[in-house]
């Protein structure tokens, strides 16, 4: 690692926690919460507290006495200056400061801000936040360190990291996380970001041998061309996928009250963006949808890595047994610059053998729910074989077949040609298309967008 990217190892492996601004008095504090997050671990942590001896079974003392890899606080913003002085005089590397009132309130917030800076960078430490949500992070030993507020993290290890600016939208990925059935490695909230910023975290990220796909929500970038730099020496190995806050007017606006950043052109941001090789996307859904592609098996390997023109797998097929979705992916696809070339005609005569007589076996490849469960294995084969053909995309919307999923599962397996699939109410089909390292969209145009993006490497 770099000298920039090593010196967050205590925030992301810490070995040690101390915690400020939890209560003995009044448990419903949020740095109570903090408290039984960081504890609800392996690591040793200490609760630092004026008076108590004890807060919710961790022993707390009224100053630090001993070096700690990290220091979270979460104290009024009057006394975190106070805070941060015990922390970093004691010997902390990396301080969390989860409070807001700072940058993003005014001159006075700013001034305090930057005399937090100048305190941690004195004592060669590290600052994130202030005005954030914390850490998040899975330990060598597979245990976990919640360092955030977040009081129902999801635990399922993955490749997939995650920087946000905004800690509001840390908590919309942690709960589509949950919902996707996604794994992750690494969840930083930045907040107003004067000292570890998106840059400063990437840096580190693409060392992470636990890291292989990036997700990065930013309002502000404070040194463009450093980011564009880094981001560049990362794309070629890892994708990186960013949502850039504050592109209209009243979104900077917003912006300026949030984090106190300036969000900047949207148009130089895209250039950069493109330079970096960094895909950019425009909405959460697409956001999200992105992440869910590029955190599958299904788009990773050797022909999915490196940089490339547009268009790995731009000859996609539609498989499926709902006409009306199938109709609306493939409407999706064109709209996304896919191609969806017709079966070839010895391919169509193979599969008509197979299926209904009224099935649809140009493309889409409409194999209706009436085709015999036996048939969907060797029917689906012949697509997948197609020479023509790049990549699939499935959709099945009700019919829970468990022939229908093994069928896809086992074709993906052999080809390993790079599909997504559209699974509405079929949990067995979907435990087995799933369970082939396939990712699974809640919408057709989903489905088509996260393909699109995967293959657009």
């Amino acid at each position: 690692m770099t000298t920039m990217a090593h010196d967050l190892d205590p925030l992301f492996a810490p070995r040690s926690v101390a915690v400020y601004g939890a209560s003995a008095a009044d448990p419903g504090k949020l740095g109570n919460k903090l408290l039984a997050n960081a504890a609800d671990g392996a690591i040793p942590v200490v609760c630092v507290h004026p008076s108590a001896g004890e807060i919710a079974g961790v022993p707390a003392r009224p100053s630090l006495d001993r070096p700690v890899d990290l220091a979270l606080v979460s104290v009024p913003a009057a006394a975190a200056e106070k805070a941060v002085h015990d922390a970093v005089t004691a010997g902390a590397r990396t301080v969390v400061v989860l409070s807001s009132g700072f940058g993003e309130a005014g001159p006075e917030g700013r001034a305090a801000e930057q005399r937090i800076v100048e305190l941690v960078r004195a004592h060669g430490a590290r600052l994130v936040g202030p005005n954030c949500m914390g850490v998040v992070s899975r330990l060598d030993d597979g245990t976990w360190l919640n360092g955030s507020y977040f009081w129902s993290v999801p635990r399922r290890a993955g490749a997939l990291s995650f920087v946000s600016q905004s800690g509001a939208f840390g908590g919309m990925f942690l709960s589509e996380v949950r919902r996707r059935e996604l794994g992750f490695a690494r969840f930083l909230s930045l907040g107003n970001s004067p000292d570890v910023d998106v840059t400063h975290a990437l840096t580190w990220l693409a060392s992470d041998p636990e890291t292989q796909v990036i997700g990065v929500f930013t309002e502000g970038l404070r040194d463009g061309r450093a980011f564009v730099e880094v981001a560049r020496s990362i794309t070629p190995h890892k994708p990186v996928v960013v949502l850039k806050g504050g592109r209209g007017g009243a979104g900077a606006r917003a912006v300026a009250g949030h984090t106190g950043s300036l969000a900047g052109s949207a148009r130089a941001y895209e250039a950069g963006f493109q330079r970096a090789g960094v895909v950019s996307v425009e909405e959460s859904a697409e956001f999200f949808d992105v992440l869910t592609a590029f955190s599958a098996p299904s788009f990773s390997g050797p022909s999915f890595s490196g940089p490339s023109p547009r268009r790995h797998g731009s000859r996609v097929a539609v498989v499926t047994v709902s006409g009306g979705p199938g109709v609306l992916a493939a409407d999706a696809a064109e709209r996304h610059g896919l191609e969806l070339p017709p079966l070839p005609p010895r391919r169509q005569a193979a599969i008509r053998a197979l299926a209904p007589e009224f099935a649809a076996l140009g493309n889409p490849v409409d194999l209706t729910p009436q085709c015999p469960p036996a048939n969907f294995r060797p029917a689906i084969r012949a697509v997948y074989e197609e020479d023509g053909i790049d990549g699939v995309i499935v959709v099945n919307c009700g019919l829970d077949i468990p022939e229908f999923g093994a069928a896809v599962a086992e074709a993906f397996a052999a080809t390993r040609k790079p599909t997504t699939a559209f699974l509405l109410d079929v949990g067995r089909v979907r435990k087995a298309v799933a369970g082939a390292g396939i990712p699974c969209f809640d919408l057709p145009e989903s489905a088509v967008r996260g393909y699109a993006a995967g293959v657009a490497r």
